[in-house]
């Protein structure tokens, strides 16, 4: 019984051993490893930037981002935050299956009164990026840059001035720590 226990258990602590070193770096996805970035979209004054030429932040007052199905009915909108925030900044997923996304942006969002909204597609290419075994594929996006990369669709009162109220800052989104759009209203 004592020739077991003397066999046994270093026998044990061997395959314990050889197991712990058996999983690979690519084995486990680690935390903060980079994943599917969202658009990051910055607003700013325009009138400021229409008369000096400089780019100071402004809040938007209660935004609230509501984002449409792909059949694009206005009756169906998901929102994309759980209530109206004033900010100058906002992070926003954009789909990986489509080459396109549209959201309606609320500017003075209230519960009994919706405000204004303004609806802006966002016109993509899509490429995924191997990330490894354990994280599996990110996708990154390329704005179009041929003046399509973000449409506003006009309406009769726009809070987003549709010619001249967006600037793509950076067509290639495969990182979320800088801002890719800016938007002046």
């Amino acid at each position: 019984m004592k020739k077991i226990s003397y066999i046994g258990i270093p026998c044990l602590m061997f395959i314990a051993v050889m197991l712990s070193f058996s999983c690979e770096k690519d084995d486990i996805c680690a935390e903060g490893t980079p994943t599917t970035p969202r658009l990051v979209i910055e607003f700013f004054d325009a009138e400021i930037s229409t008369t000096t030429g400089e780019d100071v932040a402004k809040n938007v007052t209660n935004l609230f981002v509501e984002s449409l199905t792909p059949n694009l009915d206005p009756n169906s909108l998901s929102p994309i935050q759980t209530s109206a925030a004033t900010v100058s900044t906002i992070s926003i997923p954009l789909r990986t299956q489509e080459n396109n996304t549209t959201y309606r942006f609320f500017s003075e969002y209230e519960d009994d009164n919706i405000g204004n909204s303004d609806l802006i597609t966002f016109n993509y290419e899509t490429s995924e990026v191997f990330l490894s075994r354990a994280c599996g594929y990110a996708t990154n996006y390329r704005l179009d840059d041929a003046g399509t990369g973000v449409v506003v669709t006009s309406d009769t009162d726009n809070w987003i001035n549709p010619t001249t109220g967006i600037a793509i800052t950076q067509f290639t989104i495969n990182d979320e720590t800088i801002a890719h759009v800016k938007i002046y209203h």
